[in-house]
């Protein structure tokens, strides 16, 4: 049996290749068949040696070879001068190989790419690509149902809201809302109680790249969130708020109240948030924050006067506050 695992969903591949391995048995068992071989060097011939050896107490071994395909995608990397003849030899080696042979690439292949051709026709393939956002909430309903979590449609959907696209994490959010629920159904809430709003975080990182002054880094950070779907005003409202925050955050820390009242006072249910907030608050001080708020009124009005294109307004406005 040969097997090709591909896409863009590390964390899909990362299953995937972990339900064919728990398919052979037993941990005990499990372990002395399966030999694993990491690009970039791979001699071909011992990866179907290692193919053709018998399985130990078991009926079958697994060989898991990850990426030494993409080379041969026709992208550009160098490919292994024994690894190019690959699709002729696969076609020898096929009805050879006595065990599961199982190829690993976290970049979606080209399997119609000459050197690839044959192995598609040999093998299965599955391929693994992040959810688009049309297929984001089904992905998340099947992830709540294998984790047994039981939430309703409005409180899937606030977590598809704010939750972002990274599957990993997604699914680690989802098995944190489980231990929260505790049996109980989950309410839109009880998630913007549990998960962070993954926009919220991306400027935390924006306002991280402007209180250090990079400002290549603040305009790509303003740049990612407009690509991930957030508009111009959410992200100057979100600017907005955030330096309105750090300026309380400043005035009570400068006074010496401690985390926790800060956190209170701003009504932030998450410590980690609540100490990057002071972080940065302290960082930047009253006085600088005060600043940055009077420039953040004098570019609002300049784009609710028409004199400031919105999309410039906000790239302006981060470069002036990146200024140290």
């Amino acid at each position: 049996m040969i097997r090709v695992i591909h896409g863009d969903d590390e964390f899909s591949i990362s299953n995937a290749l972990e339900s064919r391995l728990n398919s052979l048995g037993p941990l005990d068992l499990r372990a002395p068949n399966v030999t694993t071989f990491e690009a970039p060097n791979v001699p071909m011939a011992e990866v179907f040696a290692a193919a053709r050896i018998s399985p130990f107490l078991a009926d079958r071994r697994a060989i898991v070879v990850k990426g030494m395909l993409k080379p041969l995608d026709t992208r550009g990397d160098k490919v292994r001068p024994d690894w190019e003849k690959f699709g002729d030899r696969i076609s020898d080696e096929a009805m050879q190989i006595t065990n599961e042979l199982i190829f690993v690439e976290t970049v979606p292949l080209r399997m119609n790419a000459k050197s690839l051709k044959t192995l598609a026709a040999l093998a299965e393939v599955e391929e693994h690509r992040v959810p688009n956002r049309r297929e984001r909430m089904d992905w998340l309903r099947r992830r709540f149902e294998f984790h047994g979590v039981d939430a309703s449609a409005s409180a899937i959907g606030r977590f598809d809201a704010i939750g972002g696209d990274d599957t990993r994490r997604l699914d680690s959010e989802i098995q944190k809302l489980e231990i929260y629920a505790n049996g109980k159904r989950l309410q839109p809430s009880d998630v913007d109680l549990m998960v962070a709003d993954v926009s919220e975080d991306r400027i935390f990182n924006v306002m991280d790249a402007i209180i250090e002054g990079k400002h290549r880094q603040a305009i790509g950070g303003v740049q990612n969130l407009v690509a991930n779907g957030e508009s111009i005003e959410g992200i100057f409202a979100l600017l907005t708020r955030q330096v309105r925050q750090l300026i309380v955050a400043a005035h009570m820390l400068e006074r010496g109240s401690r985390n926790p009242e800060v956190g209170q006072r701003l009504r932030i249910n998450l410590p980690w948030l609540v100490d990057k907030t002071c972080r940065q608050a302290l960082s930047v001080g009253s006085a600088r924050l005060k600043a940055m708020h009077l420039q953040m009124l004098e570019i609002d009005e300049g784009v609710k006067t028409g004199r400031v294109d919105r999309r410039l307004a906000i790239e302006m406005l981060v470069s002036a506050l990146a200024v140290r």
